[in-house]
């Protein structure tokens, strides 16, 4: 187990040897279906143990998954081999890696919430940017911040007092010990999220945390804005 100091947000690089096994393996994502067409090509940042990918694969679209923990993409590799779903995968930290081209559609879900310093979010969010092609799409499920939830109301507090981003909180280990730091959207950030995008739906609905704790979740799917600079 990597134990984290408290005194400060971790770097998402930890997530390279955490065993993320959430109560909820995967997120519903069936209402990105009508907006699938076969042949296009899709990116999913931090793809995990690659369901989704195999997902959008089967339906048939041309699928990168990326990733940083190496065993999660072992299993991705490994899965797809066995339901024979034509998917690509790479180990590798996404604001590292060369250039991986354009694509028609780029799938972030539960990754966010793993940024929880500020710098390395906003980052995120420019480089996937940077990869939706022309008017092409993105997809992001991520964390709502509920400070009105008796499970985390405190745990803000905490990371407040800590001097930590506003929505940062420590989230425990099997052992008691600090797991990792995570991030819950606020109304604005969400707001900033959109912004560069044609809102196509942005959907909140109720799930499960890590842990099993009751949170809400934010589901948005948005069109890449024409711009001269763009085409």
């Amino acid at each position: 187990m990597v134990l984290i100091p408290m005194s400060e947000p971790s770097e998402y690089a930890l997530w390279r040897s955490l065993d993320y096994r959430p109560t909820l393996a995967t997120l519903p994502v069936d209402n990105l279906a009508p907006y699938l067409r076969r042949g296009e090509t899709a990116l999913e940042i931090g793809c995990s143990r690659g369901q989704t990918t195999m997902w959008l694969g089967s339906r048939g679209l041309d699928v990168l998954g990326i990733d940083i923990n190496g065993d999660a993409i072992s299993q991705a590799r490994r899965s797809a081999k066995i339901s024979n779903v034509k998917t690509h995968f790479i180990e590798g930290d996404f604001l590292d890696q060369p250039d991986l081209g354009k694509f028609d559609l780029v799938v972030m879900i539960r990754v966010l919430t793993c940024f929880a310093e500020f710098t390395n979010w906003c980052a995120l969010l420019s480089r996937s940017f940077d990869c939706v092609a022309g008017a092409g799409l993105i997809y992001i499920h991520d964390f709502v911040a509920s400070p009105e939830n008796d499970a985390y109301r405190e745990r803000y507090n905490e990371g407040t007092r800590r001097g930590w981003r506003t929505g940062n909180f420590a989230v425990p280990g099997k052992e008691g010990d600090i797991q990792f730091i995570a991030h819950h959207h606020s109304t604005e950030e969400i707001d900033e999220i959109m912004k560069p995008y044609e809102k196509v739906f942005l959907n909140f609905h109720d799930s499960l945390s890590l842990n099993g704790n009751s949170c809400r979740m934010f589901e948005f799917l948005g069109k890449a804005r024409a711009s001269p600079d763009r085409l």
